[in-house]
């Protein structure tokens, strides 16, 4: 039984450790490769990015404050797609839909009042793929927010 105690927690760290250093290659990638698409936004200071494969979709609430001009950018790897997203307000309703021939799109608005919007962020599912193969290509997606006072 002792052994078997010692191989679980090896897993559980070798799982830890994996998770830790992606989580770190994701947010190296985002620095690199994303930020400079916000300028002459000012970054908000968090990087909101994760791991993402085709079929995959995530929801992130976010508050804006009025007054200000924003840019949301999606920023993602190649290998797995375009990815899209929506914009929501708290009534559901679509606010904005990126195109889905745009690879890395982004929007940019101004705010009247401060608002609360659910940004949607979605890789679409692969139809053909050229290689047939069960293993899906997982990639970097980063949603970025820029502003200007």
């Amino acid at each position: 039984m002792k052994l078997f105690n010692k191989i679980a927690l090896l897993g559980v760290i070798v799982l830890l450790f994996t998770s830790i250093t992606a989580s770190a290659q994701c947010k190296k990638y985002t620095k690199k490769n994303c930020l400079p698409a916000l300028t002459p936004y000012l970054h908000n200071g968090q990087l909101t990015s994760a791991y993402m494969m085709p079929g995959d979709s995530a929801d992130v609430v976010m508050t804006f404050n009025a007054g200000k001009e924003y840019r949301l950018l999606i920023c993602s790897q190649d290998m797995i797609g375009k990815v899209q997203f929506k914009v929501l307000d708290k009534k559901k309703k679509v606010i904005y839909e990126s195109d889905p021939k745009e690879a890395n799109p982004a929007w940019d608005f101004k705010m009247t009042n401060t608002q609360q919007f659910t940004i949607q962020i979605y890789v679409p599912a692969r139809v053909n793929a050229k290689h047939k193969t069960s293993m899906m290509p997982e990639g970097c997606v980063a949603l970025l927010v820029g502003f200007k006072d």
